[in-house]
């Protein structure tokens, strides 16, 4: 397997659920819980850093990742929008080359993508590495070199990283990732799952 040396992984899972109306990190997909199935997936793209962000509910939600080698980032400001998360998970990483930002509720999301993309990252020279859902809809997972570490910094809000993304159209590369527009977003998107 190819190294993924100096890259960070991290997964935000700390949403609460609010469109859901019920605990979405804890609902099962394949009879795994969403959290665990999303942080056994980083951990299997062997990231040197797997770290995994938690909001308010974190107390509920760590036992999802008992035995798994992960680092679990709490987020008191959770509320305040996938920003915050994605600045709580950029300040754990520390030092490194790049991060590869994940979520949760992307049933699409397989190690080999993840892979992937760190592997576009490094052989492309590209500083950020996107995922393509087709149609010319693209965002998460992304790989943003170090380059672009103080404007993730600067996000606000529940934006997440596409402002960023726009930004700097001319330094992004693009994975295909197939199914990756669905998002689990309320009881209904799981079920159509199957």
């Amino acid at each position: 397997m190819e190294t993924m040396h100096g890259v960070t992984g991290i997964l935000l899972a700390a949403g609460s659920s609010t469109r859901f109306g019920t605990d979405k990190q804890s609902s099962l997909i394949g009879g795994v819980p969403m959290l665990t199935r999303a942080a056994s997936t980083v951990l299997s793209a062997g990231f040197d850093l797997p770290i995994v962000v938690l909001g308010a509910h974190a107390a509920k939600h760590s036992p999802l990742l008992y035995g798994l080698p992960v680092r679990i980032v709490r987020n008191p400001d959770a509320e305040a929008g996938m920003a915050s998360s994605l600045l709580a998970g950029l300040e754990a990483a520390g030092e490194c080359e790049a991060v590869c930002i994940t979520v949760c509720d992307q049933p699409a999301v397989t190690a080999r993508h993840l892979r992937m993309l760190v592997s576009a990252w490094r052989k492309m020279h590209a500083s950020i590495i996107a995922s393509d859902y087709g149609s010319g809809v693209h965002g998460v997972p992304t790989v943003f070199g170090a380059k672009h570490f103080a404007e993730l910094r600067e996000l606000r809000g529940d934006h997440g990283a596409g402002p960023l993304l726009a930004r700097h159209t001319e330094s992004v590369e693009f994975i295909p990732l197939p199914g990756g527009d669905i998002d689990i977003d309320t009881p209904a998107d799981l079920t159509k799952l199957g």
